[in-house]
């Protein structure tokens, strides 16, 4: 190019290739951007066999360079080319009807069955004069080129229009298709409205690079559209994706209005795709040990966008930034799923995690033809890697698999039956990463034969007999508990037997079946399809509604051995009895351990099978609560049953107990940590636990005393503080603490709210995770990323943020929700920005944000009382929509509350990163 514009390549496009009807390529083209702000189209003929040609169509940036020190310099007033893609789609993208191609011919319209609201179908696929659909090849489609200037202008032109011109000195030329303001600006809407929406204020931005690509089901190319094909077009979406100089990146969704103008709307995600600040500081640790040098500054840009094509059956795009995400189509809408990778390195060492992606495979993969490749950082030596073959994404795009967004990916496993409770056996010898073994208690749904309700196999004389029989020894024992003063309505009550309730008439009709549910343990491999090894079938009438896998320790007393501890699979159980409920109900424990036999087909391998070691029957009630005590390093398990909690030791082959507590009205769940309790009570609110190994009882710190029904409970930490959580009948969470010294705290038996907040959905269950960093984010073997980090960084993990547990939940709803504790600066810079996006942010249907987070009072209390609630929550639904929002109104929303837009996103990735459970 010479003179002030020597061609130093920034960027470079992936290759799009020309085919005939014939199936043979006719020329290759790909785009080169240029660092001076240019950028180059190149076409190769490759039709002959014998030679080719190279055709070269440039765009022009700004005329003269532009010194950024000169008074008046506007960052967006370049028209300098920082990023460009190229593509090819059918001719009738982005033409409206009526229009006329560059050819002279009528753009074909878009399908009649076409949703106003969305661009799917977007395709060849359309309705032809005759009734036939069209076909769908590469012949039909045509090469586009699009560019994004440094001022927000991306224009996408028709590679034949261009083809013929030396240079496109400017956008008012009139050689675009198509154009729109804003990109890389994070604008709500990309399309030709001739608006020119707001500008970052104090931030200068541009597209690093962009993607034109297509989500939803692969079609088969070449061929008609078979019938079965018609609903994989209606859920194939064309999308834009920009990732920014800032390594934020926005999805875009293809769509035609009613005025059949093509534009493309925002896609809320909620995820944050740029680096942390903690990575960025983990590198500067790296780089003063001398274990990373500082790369020189490079103008060349790898490519981080990927497209790809029938991976599983599905198109899409990964993106291979520094958090790798798959961008997929889930019922015809694009959505997000995350990327992690197996011993990878910490981030902050490199970049990206991942550095190459690859999605043809030779055919020597038979069973991966479908899949990829991706080339990431490993533990170890900084720059080492790791090479990972995929034979797809079948577990995410299989039958039964669910996106219901937040980046994570369900299937749904069917089993026929309802259920209960699952746990997974976390010993090495028996379940391994590899071939996981779980242990889970269903029911299912039967129909109960009474057909001996018939007939007795008595005569009338004999029924009479035993009849008359049974009133004499009434009236015998009511004359016995009236002379001696006491009362026999609970003997008489159990010895009520079911032929004397009611006689059936075999004249009008037999007795009917009733529905009733038994209950099984089974133990289930998940590594074979989830194939049941073995069951165990409860008894009837008796229901199932604890499961614990834990170790047990073997006490033998009086002896100089070592004990030894065992694992179990301990089930608790209720028993109804057959006439009804108007005896109390009684459980049952039982454990069972696991042995294993040769397989009965396969004698070379081994599977699993249940053992009924021991059973021991509870006369208070229900067992409600299984949990693992640890104390001295003695296992044993806490039992609640009824109002009561008690302590069960093993030994000599049965269980023991060995303490107790007794509960105001009905244990509802235990929680352990170490030796404290946390008790749930089902009318009567949160009890806190000590148990003393010295004497051996369980003794009372403190509870709260106002008269909740608790639904669920759960404990989060944050360094050496601790909360408890509650969820209430009213669809509350309270966060209590136990606060010995606080004024509160009633001299300390009291445990003080220090926060509550309306959730408005229902839950039974809170489990707790441990709060990842985002240097360990991209990791799925977190403990071995996190042995790597700590080599590399021994103070890691002294933080009181490295040392956050939270708790996480499923709820009646269908949705999953996870509570993360806040260090100070974070909750009050989130609680600001909180604040000022209720008002600043339109609400559905005009209801007020504020008031829907109110905590609720029980109705019997008097109603709510404005003074009682504590507050202090954030809600994550709302300040994660500012990572959607327009890079302006980020401005101006952190502008309010003092704060810079790169700190708040940085808040939020970690609450992303630590609210993640897989």
């Amino acid at each position: 190019s010479g003179g002030h514009n020597p061609k130093v390549l920034s960027s470079i496009t992936p290759m799009i290739s020309k085919v005939s009807d014939n199936g043979s390529v006719l020329s290759i083209s790909f785009g080169c951007v240029w660092s001076f702000g240019g950028a180059s189209v190149f076409n190769i003929d490759v039709s002959d066999s014998s030679s080719f040609g190279v055709t070269e169509s440039m765009f022009a940036g700004d005329s003269s360079p532009v010194n950024k020190e000169d008074d008046g310099y506007d960052f967006y007033q370049s028209n300098n080319i920082v990023s460009m893609d190229i593509v090819s789609l059918p001719k009738n993208i982005f033409y409206n009807s009526g229009d006329i191609l560059s050819s002279g011919t009528m753009a074909v319209p878009s399908a009649l069955s076409l949703a106003p609201d969305r661009l799917s179908m977007h395709g060849s696929w359309s309705v032809t004069h005759d009734g036939e659909p069209a076909t769908n090849d590469f012949p039909n489609n045509q090469i586009l080129v699009a560019i994004c200037r440094q001022s927000g202008l991306l224009e996408v032109y028709a590679n034949d229009d261009i083809a013929g011109v030396a240079l496109v000195k400017d956008p008012s030329e009139g050689l675009s298709i198509w154009q729109a303001q804003g990109c890389s600006h994070g604008a709500s809407v990309l399309g030709q409205s001739g608006e020119h929406p707001r500008r970052p204020g104090m931030h200068e931005v541009d597209a690093a690079e962009i993607r034109f690509f297509i989500s939803g089901p692969s079609l088969t190319l070449g061929k008609v559209v078979a019938n079965e094909e018609k609903d994989a077009w209606m859920l194939r979406s064309l999308c834009i994706l920009v990732d920014t100089s800032l390594g934020d990146l926005q999805l875009y969704s293809g769509s035609r209005r009613l005025n059949r103008s093509l534009e493309f709307s925002r896609v809320p995600l909620s995820c944050v795709a740029r680096s942390s600040e903690e990575a960025a500081r983990h590198f500067i640790k790296l780089r003063r040990k001398g274990i990373v040098t500082s790369t020189p500054h490079s103008d060349f840009r790898p490519n981080r966008l990927h497209r790809f094509c029938d991976i599983s059956g599905e198109d899409g795009l990964f993106a291979a930034t520094a958090r790798p995400l798959w961008f997929v189509s889930e019922r015809g809408a694009p959505t997000v799923v995350s990327h992690k990778s197996r011993h990878v390195s910490p981030a902050g060492g490199r970049p990206v995690p991942v550095s190459g992606f690859c999605t043809t495979m030779p055919h020597i993969f038979q069973n991966a033809n479908k899949g990829f490749v991706t080339l990431h950082e490993r533990i170890g030596r900084i720059g080492s890697q790791r090479l990972t073959l995929f034979n797809g994404l079948w577990d995410v795009f299989s039958t039964h698999g669910l996106l219901p967004g937040g980046g994570i990916c369900v299937q749904k496993v069917p089993f026929g039956v309802t259920v209960r409770a699952i746990e997974f056996i976390d010993d090495a010898s028996i379940s391994s990463p590899s071939r996981p073994v779980y242990a889970l208690l269903i029911s299912r749904e039967i129909e109960a034969d009474q057909s001996d309700l018939n007939d007795d196999g008595m005569d009338a004389e004999e029924r009479k007999h035993i009849k008359e029989e049974k009133e004499a020894a009434s009236i015998r024992k009511q004359v016995e508990a009236d002379l001696g003063g006491f009362d026999v309505e609970q003997e008489w009550v159990e010895e009520i037997e079911r032929e004397e309730c009611f006689d059936v008439d075999t004249s009008i009709g037999l007795a009917p079946s009733i529905p009733t549910r038994q209950f099984e343990v089974w133990l289930v491999d998940a590594a074979s399809q989830w194939t049941v090894l073995d069951k165990y079938q409860l008894c009837d009438f008796e229901h199932a509604t604890a499961l614990k896998v834990l170790f047990l320790t073997d006490v033998v007393e009086d002896s100089d051995e070592p004990p030894k501890k065992s694992l179990f699979v301990a089930v608790g159980t209720g028993r109804i009895e057959r006439d009804g409920e108007d005896i109390a109900s009684k459980g049952r424990i039982l454990l069972f351990n696991l042995k294993k036999k040769k397989h009965q087909k396969d004698k070379r391998s081994m599977t699993l099978e249940l053992h009924l070691k021991h059973e021991k029957d509870i006369t208070i009630g229900p067992v409600t609560s299984l949990s693992s005590l640890r104390s001295e390093d003695i296992f044993r398990v806490a039992v609640g049953a009824g109002a009561e909690v008690t302590v069960e030791q093993w030994g000599s082959g049965k269980l023991v107990q060995v303490g107790f507590y007794h509960a105001h009205m009905q244990v509802q769940n235990i929680s352990l940590f170490k030796t404290f309790f946390l008790l749930s009570d089902a009318y009567d609110a949160l009890h806190f636990l000590v148990w003393r190994e010295s004497d051996k009882s369980l003794t009372l710190l403190a509870k709260d005393y106002e008269p909740t029904q608790v639904f669920a409970a759960g404990m989060i930490s944050r360094g050496g503080a601790m909360s408890f959580v509650c969820h209430d009948d009213r669809q509350n969470i309270q966060f209590l603490q136990y606060a010995p010294t606080d004024v509160a705290a009633r001299g300390g038996n009291k445990l003080v709210c220090r926060a509550d907040f309306h959730l408005g959905s229902q839950t039974t269950s809170l489990n707790s995770h441990w709060a990842q960093s985002s240097l360990l984010f991209n990791s799925c073997t977190v403990s071995s990323t996190l042995a790597s980090l700590k080599q590399q960084d021994s103070l890691f993990g002294r933080l009181d943020d490295d040392q956050r547990f939270a708790v996480n939940f499923g709820t009646t709803d269908g949705s999953f929700v996870s509570i993360i504790p806040l260090s100070e600066p974070t909750y009050w810079r989130l609680t600001a920005l909180q604040s000022v996006m209720s008002n600043a942010l339109e609400s559905n249907a005009a209801l007020s944000h504020r008031a829907w987070r109110l905590y609720r009072r029980s109705t019997r209390r008097g109603g709510c009382r404005t003074n009682d609630r504590k507050k202090g929550v954030i809600d994550a639904d709302l300040v994660m929509k500012f990572v959607d929002l327009p890079l302006p109104e980020q401005e101006d929303l952190t502008s309010s509350i003092g704060s810079t837009v790169g700190l708040v996103m940085d808040n939020l990735l970690e609450l992303s990163c630590a609210g993640s459970v897989v």
